[in-house]
């Protein structure tokens, strides 16, 4: 597990998560099947969001047929208003269950994105299409009335570190500028408890976020280095 290769990514357990929950169950299981598609998928470093977003999804069901979870690539999240909106991946109990109890989005991390789309692990640039990863969750329409879910950073240049203490300059940025955005960014969006950079594939840390309903959000951000 991703526990005994990376053991400083999984002793920052997310404290709002009971030990022996179906959500720490899944967190186990997810960071141990995070190891085995970054091994495999190393040097994937020119591939677009959809198709990491689909062979990790292949990834997860395959690891998971014995477990008490379902993953649903591209799960409708319903809207109190508007057009219904998709996550990556939705994560169920039962296959008959309407809604996920957890959600897991999706992005890259590169340098070489257009500079329009260079913050959207954080923020998109267009606040009428919400296409930020944070920013979502925090509007709800991501983790659609939910207390935890995950995002998922695809490194396919410069490092984990680089990539995290980036993000971190991001949103301080925006608890500065207020005015930026129309949501509310404050210290506990920022990213926080990271796991010891050195050699590490895979980088965790945890934030909590207020949703416009004001609402909390706790979100585990995995970071996946895909460098060879």
């Amino acid at each position: 597990m991703l526990r005994d290769n990376y053991n400083n990514i999984s002793g920052i357990p997310n404290p709002s998560i009971k030990k022996g929950t179906i959500k720490e169950k899944l967190i186990i299981f997810l960071e141990d099947t995070l190891c085995r598609f970054q091994e495999h998928f190393i040097g994937k470093v020119n591939e677009s969001e959809e198709t990491l977003n689909e062979q990790l999804g292949k990834t997860l069901n395959f690891f998971s047929k014995n477990q008490t979870f379902i993953f649903q690539a591209e799960t409708k999240q319903k809207q109190l208003k508007g057009i219904d909106r998709r996550i990556d991946i939705g994560v169920f109990r039962l296959f008959s269950d309407p809604d996920p109890f957890f959600t897991i989005e999706a992005k890259r991390l590169t340098t070489l994105m257009p500079k329009n789309r260079e913050k959207e692990y954080v923020l998109g640039n267009n606040p009428a299409k919400l296409s930020g990863g944070i920013e979502r969750y925090k509007h709800n329409v991501h983790g659609v009335n939910l207390e935890h879910s995950a995002i998922i950073g695809y490194v396919q240049n410069k490092d984990c570190k680089h990539w995290y203490l980036k993000i971190n300059s991001w949103i301080q940025e925006l608890i500065e500028n207020n005015n930026v955005s129309p949501l509310k960014w404050v210290t506990s969006d920022l990213l926080n408890h990271p796991s010891n950079f050195t050699d590490l594939k895979i980088l965790k840390s945890i934030s909590e976020s207020e949703k416009v309903d004001q609402t909390k959000i706790f979100l585990n951000h995995y970071f996946i280095n895909l460098c060879q």
